[in-house]
């Protein structure tokens, strides 16, 4: 490889993590090899919360964050760079949708998960990311994000997928472009500001933190929200079980799955 990498870039979900939504041995110590100034970003759906475990076992402890696909970008203090959210008149049409269906609404606001009841959906959120949530009535959630003046970087609605096609259709012809949808599978819809995406924010953040540039990066990804960041920095690479769009845009599809340990394997092969 002709270019100079300087940086390492990676989803979370799908990529780095293995079958027990953690960081393998391997993966561990093929992150430890690497030059203790090689900066480590994660680049994720996730809540801050939910990435610091990740963060720990990978050696990048106290790096920078990207959390809700670039909605928060948290530089290594856990300051807040960069913030965009979703208004409470949004939510409050997802509340009053949610009356004549059976789903989960799940707020995230800066690093507070909130939702009504700790039910299926909840639970498998739990094993997965590691957090628990505050509870808080649905009738009630409007009026404590008032309190406290704020407004969701993601909203996470979990549940039957006609229902959840149907609440895109209301969303859309209610509030316009105001907002993103994303669709990990057909039963979660995530809902994040309009405009924002890892690339967007990975590109802001390593040229004001690091004065670097995209083509300097080394990045993996397995989703439809990593595929402009995966196309746009100096070198992306697909894991094997990306989706197709993923691996269209990369310069190398890897062989190995995220259960496989593709990020670790190509660590070794391309940084070491």
């Amino acid at each position: 490889m002709e270019r100079k990498l300087k940086l390492l870039c990676s989803d979370i979900d799908g990529t780095i993590l293995n079958t027990d939504r953690d960081i393998a041995p391997e993966t561990a110590s093929a992150f430890a090899k690497l030059p203790k100034d090689f900066p480590i970003i994660l680049a994720s759906s996730r809540m801050p919360s939910a990435m610091y475990y990740v963060q720990e076992k990978i050696g990048a402890h106290g790096s920078p964050l990207i959390c809700y696909n670039g909605g928060l970008v948290l530089d290594s203090r856990g300051s807040t760079l960069h913030s965009h959210t979703v208004s409470l008149a949004f939510l409050d049409t997802v509340i009053q949708h949610q009356k004549n269906f059976d789903y989960n609404i799940s707020t995230y606001c800066t690093d507070t998960w909130r939702t009504a009841e700790e039910d299926y959906w909840t639970t498998r959120e739990i094993r997965t990311t590691r957090v628990e949530p505050v509870l808080v009535p649905l009738e009630d959630h409007i009026a404590v994000l008032k309190a406290i003046n704020e407004q969701p970087h993601k909203i996470m609605c979990m549940g039957d997928p006609e229902a959840l096609d149907d609440l895109i259709k209301v969303l859309e012809k209610a509030h316009g472009n105001e907002a993103h949808f994303y669709r990990s599978k057909d039963t979660y819809l995530e809902i994040s500001a309009k405009n924002i995406d890892k690339s967007t924010a990975l590109e802001q953040l390593i040229k004001d933190t690091y004065n670097l540039e995209m083509e300097d990066v080394i990045a993996f990804g397995d989703n439809y929200n990593d595929i402009t960041m995966i196309k746009n920095v100096g070198f992306g690479i697909a894991v094997a079980n990306a989706t197709q769009e993923v691996k269209e845009v990369a310069d190398y599809v890897s062989d190995f799955s995220n259960k496989e340990n593709a990020v670790a394997l190509a660590i070794e092969k391309f940084l070491h």
